[in-house]
């Protein structure tokens, strides 16, 4: 049982799904527990290096949510641990960020396609001046799945949502009220942030879908946070192994064990990237406060 529980943990750590969940069984690990798992479970593709981090420095982790097709990432957070103060912030980015890479204005989503995680890295580090030390990339069949495995979500939709996108293959259909999503509804509901009708949608844009998506986390994280799931381990570490990417390495694993075992749930904190939707030459950009997150950034990451 004590490797299922690895298993589990370890794989869910590198998911911003699971991110804090994690933390429950992080308890019962110890030295014996780390070697064999090191020596007997596959190892998560990886490909970008880490960078070595000060036990007393924060730890910073991207994670990027891919769209099917892998070429953007509608999904963008930066999730930041203090040893010292033991508790864990999320920096969520919209998607629509605009970057300036090789001379040209572009989308922060769009990184991905042309410089893989590396790039998306470096303009993370550029808007927030911290050093990102991991990343995870998670497509949307993992993150279906994984749903699926945990028996879905509740979540309270606050609105009638439809919206179809034949080029993206995105069709979303949800009616307003508390109800079980399952893996294909949840990808719709952290999707969706206008309808294909003028007026349709959150009036915030992006920022109404980044808020629906840390409302969704913290639910699945409130609702999954029992010993229950922990017989998932098998189903959702094969699901993981198929559909992400960590540079994080086994060797790190030790880390996360002796820092993150005294974290709550309510120790959790969200924030958005603080900025404007601006519509410049035909399209609509976020254009970020470089202030505002410098303030944000002092005051809550470091």
């Amino acid at each position: 049982m004590k490797v299922r529980k690895i298993v589990f943990w370890t794989s869910l750590i590198f998911s911003i799904l699971l991110f804090a969940q994690g933390i429950y069984t992080l308890k019962s690990f110890n030295s014996e527990d780390i070697q064999y798992f090191s020596e007997n479970t596959p190892i998560i593709k990886t490909e970008y290096q880490s960078k070595d981090s000060a036990i007393h420095d924060s730890v910073n982790m991207l994670v990027l949510g891919l769209d099917d097709e892998e070429l953007r990432s509608d999904v963008i957070a930066l999730i930041n641990f203090n040893p010292e103060k033991k508790n864990i912030n999320i920096l969520s980015i919209a998607r629509d960020t605009r970057v300036k890479t090789k001379g040209k204005y572009g989308k922060i989503n769009a990184l991905i396609s042309k410089g893989g995680e590396e790039l998306v890295i470096s303009e993370v580090e550029k808007i927030t001046g911290l050093k990102v030390d991991y990343y995870v990339t998670l497509n949307f069949k993992g993150f279906r799945e994984i749903v699926d495995v945990m028996g879905g979500v509740e979540i309270d939709v606050p609105m009638d949502m439809k919206y179809d996108d034949p080029v993206q293959n995105l069709h979303i259909h949800l009616k307003k009220g508390k109800q079980i999503l399952d893996g294909e509804k949840a990808e719709q509901f952290v999707r969706y942030r206008k309808g294909n009708r003028k007026g349709e949608g959150y009036e915030d844009g992006d920022l109404g879908r980044i808020e629906a998506q840390q409302l969704f986390f913290k639910e699945f994280i409130k609702q999954k946070f029992k010993a229950k799931y922990i017989l998932k381990a098998g189903s959702i570490f094969s699901i993981l192994n198929e559909n992400m990417k960590t540079n994080v390495k086994i060797s790190d694993i030790d880390f996360f064990v002796r820092q993150f075992k005294n974290i709550k749930i309510n120790e959790i904190n969200t924030f958005t990237l603080p900025g404007e939707s601006v519509y410049k030459n035909g399209v609509w950009y976020y254009i970020y406060n470089e202030k505002k997150t410098n303030e944000l950034i002092k005051n809550n990451f470091r």
